[in-house]
């Protein structure tokens, strides 16, 4: 992917981290305003700035000791957050995520399954993450464990592997629910719910037969 860097520059040692992960990768590393596949923003420079960047899809980076930073990002329309220092196994799970084709995996998917499913998947999974972002707040662990096991089961009829693994991730660490970086990936989950959606969407209205 062509991967613009926005805001890395003011912390000179992680930027230099970030690139020669990224160009080992073999992604192309950008900066300015030119075409790119995946911005990754920097938040804890000139955070407002940054936020203001018009780029989509984005991935934010930031330190755990700047207080509602996953709020302002989620405000921002900016889902998909990492907490610093970044591990290369978390960034790199993130990057292959908004690399996925979701559209791709339904064709692998059996037609009569997906058209049962979905409808009732599109209608409710906002509902679900609605709860589960409500459990992280009460620090509700049997909630969010309930509702990231069954996003697990659904979103498998749909061979949607990086929000299986999301999922899965969100099921185990439960009990952590209640801490930033948790609420952080359930944002990030619901991120990539909508870009599932948007494929279901799709296809659904080439496949009327299925429905």
């Amino acid at each position: 992917m062509n991967i613009l860097l926005v805001g890395t520059r003011a912390t000179p040692g992680h930027d230099a981290v970030l690139r020669a992960l990224l160009l080992g990768w073999g992604h192309q590393v950008l900066e300015g305003d030119g075409p790119a596949d995946l911005a990754l923003l920097d938040l804890d420079g000139d955070a407002d700035t940054v936020l203001a960047h018009p780029m989509r899809p984005a991935l934010g980076l930031a330190s755990f000791d700047h207080p509602g930073t996953a709020e302002r990002c989620q405000a921002a329309g900016l889902h998909t957050l990492l907490w610093k220092p970044v591990h290369p196994a978390e960034l790199r799970a993130a990057l292959d995520a908004q690399a996925f084709d979701y559209a791709q995996a339904l064709l692998q998917a059996d037609p009569w399954i997906v058209g049962v499913v979905a409808p009732m998947f599109m209608r409710d999974w906002p509902l679900q993450l609605d709860a589960l972002e409500a459990a992280t707040h009460a620090a509700d662990a049997p909630t969010a464990h309930r509702i990231a096991h069954t996003l697990k089961g659904l979103v498998a009829n749909f061979h949607a592997t990086p929000l299986v693994r999301r999922a899965q991730a969100l099921e185990v660490d439960s009990a952590q629910c209640a801490t930033p970086a948790y609420q952080a990936q359930v944002a990030t989950l619901r991120a990539q719910l909508g870009r599932l959606d948007v494929a279901l969407v799709a296809f659904c209205l080439a496949h009327p037969d299925a429905i």
